[in-house]
């Protein structure tokens, strides 16, 4: 019993230590989508979140995918690759706030040259071309 409740501790203190994946995602969507010209009309696909490096609680990384959102038309303008480098660092033990840093941001109109290069080689690619392939 005396394990088990010890095993339950560890598992939450592990947890409480550093940011998620998902909070990652939020936070890039929030950051992305403030760009757009209705950030309430975004939409967001092939979201992940590319785990580079972890510190003393610090966790740095890559938030890649898709947002379409409205113009100034009103209209949809068609999805666009972003990615957004960023560094997370848990505000507390019991709290699921973080402290963030935006590190680079980029929302690509046109995705080529090195540009392209750059976005594959830090996020790989989508799960759209990998269901294609397979």
């Amino acid at each position: 019993m005396k394990k088990l409740i010890v095993l339950a501790l560890s598992i939450l203190f592990l947890a409480g230590c550093k940011p998620s994946d998902e909070k990652a995602i939020d936070i890039a969507k929030k950051e992305v989508a403030a760009d757009m010209k209705d950030p309430d009309s975004a939409k967001f696909r092939y979201l992940r979140f590319v785990k580079a490096g972890e510190k003393d609680g610090l966790v740095g990384g890559f938030v890649c995918g898709e947002i379409n959102s409205k113009n100034s038309y009103g209209a949809y303008a068609g999805y666009s690759k972003f990615q957004l480098a960023l560094t997370m660092k848990s505000k507390g033990f019991f709290s699921k706030g973080v402290n963030y840093t935006i590190d680079d941001k980029k929302i690509y109109k046109t995705l080529i040259g090195s540009d392209l290069d750059f976005y594959y080689k830090v996020c790989g690619q989508d799960e759209s071309l990998i269901k294609l392939t397979n």
